[in-house]
């Protein structure tokens, strides 16, 4: 029986597997050159024009709305530091031909040498048994130059659908139809972690690879990867993760028409010319992922600061299994630390440690839900063996997006829930062992989920400004804007540059839009709320708008608070009573600009696929 009859599913991507990969952007030199100049003065302008704001510019009249201003101002130009600092420079390490036998990997150390062994692993929870058939059927078509290297797949379901329960589907009939291995647990422990966990105690591959359920590898992945290994100090290689079912763009007229519904040719013909070469809708949800892989990632390997983010990566097994027995010996050395602090005898040592040693595990990744970053943090930081990381910039897989905005916002207020834990518990800023730079991308990241601080401030100065008239700034004057404008304008070149040949307006959308989840992620890590691994649906069934209407009530309240206040104030222009008619004009074009900001969350919540799609 082939693969297409085995197919017992259709699913909505289908429609979209002949889309391909963009391409890794290009380096150059004269191009990284002209960013470091543009972002040193970027950084420059940045410094006086907040020296000037906090020095000349607060208003002492209303100092309980100026103060925050420029405190949210200052806090944001740290990210644009981060920024620099993360773009700096691009340095792509060569690709090298796939390796073969062991020893061009690792030192033999008296061992026989043999061809390398290769697992890949397929993690999988509650995910549609037919969808994960896909990925182990494009992860058999995997082609590798040595006939004698052993590749085997394994999929690890942490459901436990093994055909026990006639409840559930049943994810190792799957497995035994396409001839690869399925290892269950029987417990939860550790999420994806856990699982990985499990796959690696009955398994020995000397590499190994990490797809989700729905990571489609291209045949070419190992050639293209595998040859990484041969610097002995690479730990692990992450590969871009590429959505290739995000949204298509649709042309606004065909939106308007269908809406409408004309009957004449001539309002036909006239909306078609008003807005025909206007498209909107693509890329909804902001799934994208290039900025990251690309620019934000791929940079990063100039500072060995590249962190794993899951699917789509191969790791060294030697690596992985040297920092969790590294961190048990660790836990018996403290241990018995504690026990001598606390005047125990040596008999009470040894049966204390010899119980540790029962009970304690070895646990390769990091029991947390961000298992990928935090297990990065402290490879990194082992400066006993200096390991490596490398973002590939080539797309070697694709991946399924989420299809509706509660879906999106459940995942990504786990990212910032994961990141935020980790910065509250271990700050990469004081972890011994990591390097300057690798602290500073490291702190970055996690600095980023602090944005909804000053983004908030950012979208309500506009609405105090127009229901109290107060001035957080001692006046909308030429030396204002002789400082601001400057250092705006340098700051969008720098980003242009460091982001080149990648669209960022969706990104900018969503990193404003996004501040009430992410605001909510703040708070309940601080609270001491359990951070939970939540699935990530792989359907676009879709929430409907009234329960999708939860995440937008921030923004429908900011965008008719700004929409009144620019009714009131225009009131108040006219009647010539306006006591700032330039703070007014300011506050306008940024209040203009939020809302198009905040509007694209707005859309995403009632934007529902077209049925032509």
């Amino acid at each position: 029986m082939t693969n297409v009859l085995k197919l017992k599913k259709q699913f909505y991507f289908e429609k979209y597997e002949h889309r391909k990969p963009y391409p890794a952007i290009p380096d150059n030199k004269y191009r990284t050159f002209l960013f470091q100049f543009v972002g040193i003065l970027t950084i420059v302008l940045g410094v006086s024009y907040l020296s000037w704001r906090w020095r000349y510019s607060l208003n002492p009249a209303a100092l309980w709305f100026a103060i925050p201003l420029a405190l949210a101002e200052s806090l944001s130009f740290v990210g644009t530091i981060m920024l620099v600092i993360n773009f700096w420079s691009n340095k792509d390490s060569p690709k090298t031909p796939p390796v073969h036998y062991l020893s061009e990997i690792e030192e033999l150390q008296g061992r026989r040498d043999r061809p390398v062994i290769i697992d890949i692993f397929i993690a999988t929870y509650n995910e549609d048994v037919e969808l994960v058939r896909r990925s182990i059927i494009d992860a058999k078509a995997i082609v590798y130059p040595f006939s004698d290297v052993t590749i085997k797949i394994y999929v690890l379901d942490d459901g436990r659908r093994d055909g026990k329960d006639p409840s559930k589907e049943n994810m190792k009939l799957v497995a035994e139809e396409e001839k690869v291995g399925y290892l269950i647990r029987e417990h939860n422990e550790g999420y994806k972690a856990g699982n990985l966990k499990n796959g690696l105690k009955y398994t020995k591959g000397d590499l190994f690879v990490i797809l989700d359920a729905d990571t489609r590898v291209f045949p070419q992945f190992l050639i293209n990867t595998s040859g990484y290994f041969r610097n002995r100090k690479v730990a692990w290689v992450q590969t871009p993760q590429w959505f290739y079912d995000t949204s298509e763009a649709q042309q606004l007229s065909s939106i308007i028409h269908a809406k409408m519904k004309p009957g004449s040719k001539l309002l036909s013909s006239l909306i078609h010319f008003l807005f025909g070469k206007i498209t909107v809708n693509e890329d909804i949800f902001g799934n994208d992922p290039r900025l990251f892989y690309d620019a934000i990632l791929r940079k990063r390997n100039f500072h060995n600061a590249a962190f794993c983010c899951g699917a789509g990566s191969i790791h060294r097994r030697e690596a992985i299994m040297n920092l969790a027995l590294r961190e048990f010996a660790d836990g018996i050395k403290k241990l018995e630390i504690d026990l001598i602090s606390k005047h125990k005898n040596r008999k009470e040592i040894h049966e204390q440690k010899n119980g540790m040693l029962l009970k304690r595990e070895i646990i390769p990744f990091k029991f947390h839900a961000s298992e990928d970053i935090y297990t990065s943090i402290m490879l990194h930081a082992d400066k006993e063996n200096n390991w490596e990381s490398i973002q590939h910039p080539d797309v070697e897989c694709k991946m399924l997006s989420t299809q509706d905005l509660n879906s999106w916002i459940k995942q990504h207020q786990r990212y910032a829930e994961g990141s935020l834990d980790i910065a509250f518990k271990e700050n990469p800023l004081f972890i011994k062992g990591l390097s300057l730079g690798q602290k500073l991308c490291y702190f970055n990241t996690i600095w980023s989920y602090f944005s909804p601080l000053w983004i908030l401030v950012f979208l309500l100065s506009p609405i105090i400004f127009f229901f109290t008239l107060a001035l957080p700034v001692r006046a909308y004057s030429f030396d204002f804007f002789k400082y601001f404008l400057p250092f705006q304008i340098m700051n969008t070149i720098t980003l242009t540059l460091g982001c080149w040949g990648i669209s960022t307006k969706r990104g900018d959308q969503y990193y404003i839009s996004g501040f009430w989840f992410m605001l909510m992620a703040i708070l309940s890590v601080a609270s001491g709320k359990k951070v939970k691994f939540n699935v990530t649906p792989k359907d676009n069934s879709g929430t409907s708008f009234r329960g999708n209407i939860r995440h937008i009530l921030p923004h429908l309240l900011i965008i008719t608070l700004s929409v009144a206040g620019i009714i009131y104030n225009s009131i108040l222009l006219v009647r010539h009573s306006h006591p700032a008619v330039s703070g007014f004009a300011a506050n306008a074009f940024w209040s203009i600009f939020n809302i198009y900001s905040l509007s694209i969350m707005i859309r995403a919540a009632y934007w529902k696929p077209s049925e032509t799609d």
